[in-house]
């Protein structure tokens, strides 16, 4: 068996462990209670003082000041190093554009899935390689849970109440990975920050789905399948548009390149294929995607419409290991990605 058994906790040590269950909501997991020595460590590795104001929290639109930030990321398990990408994370949720209140309300499952680029990633050891998005990553798992524990405990999203999802799923305690560094410009230098900036992306991503495809050998081929995936009628994107994410693994992005494509041309592509036929709607479904895309209806009426508003809404990362994968990750669909600079 890993690791020493303790032959027990301290009364004191249990006591705490139970009191940071009880005071407030939380993911349902243990919790690291808050000492004053922990908070002062996490805000050691920021320039702000704990009073500083990061943003307004939904759906309780309250002010979430830095050493609030600092308990819930003690809570989640971070180490101060990680505290800087916690903070950019949140203040990226906070952003009108991401729309977190209709996100943290909704009957949907989207989430914040967080994306960390640029040197802090490899600082702090965030993952990128395999099962880079599942368990066994002390980076990943703890950011990713701390800005939920954040939109729990601060902006009050608790389930059956104001979060109204009608299952959630798992990126819902935590998702967190870090984009692998290969051929492509990075996510965020295509999002206008500089390749060596460290940075996060954060996406109101639904459950992923998995592109299994283990036989195409062309770039053709390969993204035929990716845009056959991303097809389906069920999406919050089908009925009406958005931006979506994919995660392309290093395999299939060998693929692509052997085709000469870059992002662009990925985006342009996936754009025209990843389209759902009207007919594959129910007619009062169909009725819905006019009323909610009618753009799309202004001259004719289409026989497909696309997963996303337009081909930049595409947004392309790669990670994870080896396998011919790639996921495809709906979203809210009224929500917009936000990146944000981490503090050096």
């Amino acid at each position: 068996m890993p690791g020493a058994l303790l032959s027990e906790l301290s009364p004191g040590a249990q006591a705490a462990l139970e009191a940071a269950l009880e005071d407030g909501p939380g993911d349902g997991l243990p919790l690291i209670p808050p000492t004053q020595r922990a908070v002062d460590a996490m805000l050691a590795s920021v320039q702000e003082g704990s009073g500083h104001v990061l943003g307004i929290m939904a759906p309780a639109m309250v002010e979430v000041t830095v050493g609030e930030a600092a308990v819930c990321a003690v809570m989640a398990g971070c180490k101060p190093a990680y505290f800087p990408v916690v903070l950019a994370a949140l203040e990226a949720v906070m952003e009108p554009e991401f729309n977190f209140l209709a996100i943290q309300a909704t009957t949907e499952l989207a989430s914040p899935l967080v994306i960390v680029h640029g040197p802090v990633a490899e600082r702090i050891g965030v993952h990128s390689g395999s099962g880079c998005l599942g368990p066994g990553f002390r980076a990943n798992a703890t950011i990713g849970r701390a800005v939920r524990l954040a939109a729990v405990r601060l902006g009050m999203a608790v389930p059956g109440e104001t979060d109204m999802a009608t299952f959630g799923h798992g990126g819902k305690y935590a998702a967190c990975f870090a984009e692998a560094a290969c051929g492509w410009e990075p996510l965020h230098a295509a999002r206008g920050f500089r390749a060596a900036q460290s940075a996060v992306t954060v996406v109101a991503a639904d459950a992923p789905v998995n592109v299994n495809d283990y036989a195409s050998g062309s770039a053709e081929s390969v993204l035929r399948m990716i845009a056959g995936t991303m097809a389906y009628p069920g999406s919050n994107n089908a009925q009406g548009g958005g931006e979506v994410l994919l995660v392309i693994s290093p395999q299939h992005l060998g693929l692509l390149a052997s085709g000469g494509v870059d992002r662009a041309d990925v985006q342009r592509a996936l754009f025209e294929l990843a389209r759902v036929p009207i007919k594959s709607f129910s007619p009062e479904i169909a009725e819905r995607v006019r009323g909610r895309r009618p753009g799309l209806f202004e001259d004719s009426s289409p026989d497909a419409v696309p997963v996303a508003d337009a081909p930049e809404s595409i947004l392309l990362a790669v990670a994870g290991g080896p396998g011919s994968h790639t996921l495809f990750f709906p979203t809210y669909g009224e929500t917009r990605a936000v990146t944000k600079p981490v503090r050096e």
